[in-house]
């Protein structure tokens, strides 16, 4: 027998992972999907030797949006502690997160890109949350969609349910780029060699840093920074082998230590 096909698939391509939802053509998020995000996302965190994530998906919809039998209150209490984990984990990555859009994200679809530190997005790519017109509403876009656009617009998307195009995104800026469909793979390859640079220790360093920070009052923010940068970016041997690649004009060859 055939083994079944998994709804989620994990690869690492030259020090970057790729996490793709494939349940064409909408990837409607299932429990089933939730739990395969999770696991991959924890196998990420534990990889010290990655430099970026890629989410991207295959279909015609990068997803349309959770399962509604499962917002069943019977089973809205598994779905929901699911969905949860799936933030938590992407939180706390120490990884720049990069989507690929090229189709609709909708509901779960749309909470799931709004964790990208670089979201690129077709022209056909569409945006929004219709669980309103539903008898929902998004609790992680509750949560988290002021900080990216502004309190009075995830107002608007919130409780309007209307679908958004990628220029709207754009605009708002949600969306990094907006890019035809035939050229999501080369700006997303540009974007990664840039990633792949860098030292995978001073990467997570990085963007550990910035997450710590964000939230904080800026003169905080900097002493933070500069602490980390003094007591422990100093102490790695990846900072002494970038000076010496730079004066020697090579290559460096990180140690990630």
């Amino acid at each position: 027998m055939a083994a079944e096909n998994k709804p989620v698939s994990l690869s690492i391509e030259d020090d970057v992972a790729f996490i793709t939802l494939d349940s064409p053509p909408l990837n409607i998020f299932t429990a089933e999907m939730m739990r395969g995000i999770n696991n991959a996302l924890e196998e990420v965190a534990a990889d010290d030797s990655l430099k970026a994530l890629v989410f991207r998906a295959n279909g015609k919809a990068f997803s349309a949006g959770a399962d509604v039998g499962e917002h069943h209150p019977d089973k809205a209490t598994g779905m929901i502690g699911a969905f949860g984990r799936m933030f938590t984990l992407l939180g706390a990555l120490e990884l720049p997160v990069v989507m690929v859009v090229d189709g609709a994200a909708l509901g779960a679809g749309f909470e799931l890109v709004m964790m990208a530190d670089v979201l690129l997005a077709s022209e056909r790519a569409t945006f929004g949350q219709p669980e309103i017109r539903l008898g929902f509403f998004a609790p992680f876009g509750v949560a988290y969609l002021p900080k990216l656009v502004g309190q009075a617009r995830a107002m608007e998307i919130t409780c309007s349910g209307q679908t958004y195009s990628a220029e709207q995104m754009h605009r708002f800026g949600l969306v990094s780029r907006v890019l035809k469909s035939e050229e999501l793979d080369g700006v997303l390859e540009a974007a990664l060699r840039d990633f792949r640079k860098a030292s995978p220790l001073v990467m997570r360093l990085n963007v550990r840093t910035l997450k710590r920070v964000r939230n904080m009052p800026f003169e905080q923010a900097h002493q933070e920074a500069e602490t980390v940068f003094l007591e422990e970016l100093m102490a790695t041997d990846d900072v002494l082998e970038g000076i010496a690649s730079f004066y020697e004009k090579r290559k460096p060859e990180w140690k990630n230590s």
